[in-house]
């Protein structure tokens, strides 16, 4: 995977348990999809090379000056679809939802990580998510957390976020996907997407500022 965006590499600092240490985020558009794994998923419901171009998020712990324990953290995203039923009506006339992006195994368990465990990474590679939308606008907020070791009481605070995504638009309209810029987050946005933690998550609890 890092070959792929040896140019499109964010590098963004962080420090957890007491420790510094920098995240490496590749991110482009995917130039093929068995490279990407989406030969890997069984029972996809289109041809797999028309994921070609989406964009492919790959985030690594990259350096980190701590060990054991010290290294247990995860990773939440929060998803939100805009949605047009005409391309004529422009974004502010978008359907907006929200959600916690999870593997399917992990859906409706009330688990916030769609990975934890010692420096874990995080990848993502969305394709084909139109629905019935004329014009899809998919953003992924992106943040590295604290990981409670001993008990829920603890609180999951963000150490990092970062913004990316895509608009694509219906077969026959000409028009290609088309790759968000990657941004780095603050906690501004961690703090937008509390509410939707907090009532999907019930049984975990959300600092409000960053660490670090």
């Amino acid at each position: 995977m890092k070959a792929f965006f040896r140019e499109a590499q964010t590098d963004i600092p962080f420090t957890l348990n007491g420790r510094k240490g920098r995240v490496a985020v590749y991110y482009g558009a995917g130039p093929d999809a068995s490279n990407t794994g989406f030969d890997a998923i069984p029972g996809l419901s289109f041809p797999n090379e028309l994921c070609r171009g989406y964009p492919v998020m790959h985030a690594r712990i990259e350096a980190f000056a701590g060990t054991g324990y010290r290294m247990f953290c995860g990773w939440i995203q929060v998803v939100t679809r805009e949605c047009l039923a005409d391309v004529a009506a422009g974004w502010e006339q978008a359907e907006r939802t929200s959600s916690l992006d999870l593997p399917p195994t992990l859906g409706e368990t009330g688990v916030p990580f769609a990975v934890q465990g010692p420096l874990p990474a995080l990848f993502d590679a969305p394709c084909m998510n139109l629905g019935g939308c004329a014009a899809l606008r998919w953003t992924a907020d992106s943040f590295l957390t604290t990981l409670p070791l001993r008990s829920r009481e603890e609180e999951i605070t963000p150490l990092l976020g970062f913004r990316w995504g895509y608009c694509e638009y219906a077969p026959g309209s000409g028009r290609p996907v088309e790759l968000t810029p990657l941004e780095v987050t603050g906690i501004q946005v961690w703090k937008s997407h509390l509410a939707l933690l907090r009532r999907d998550c019930a049984g975990w609890r959300f600092a409000e500022q960053q660490t670090g």
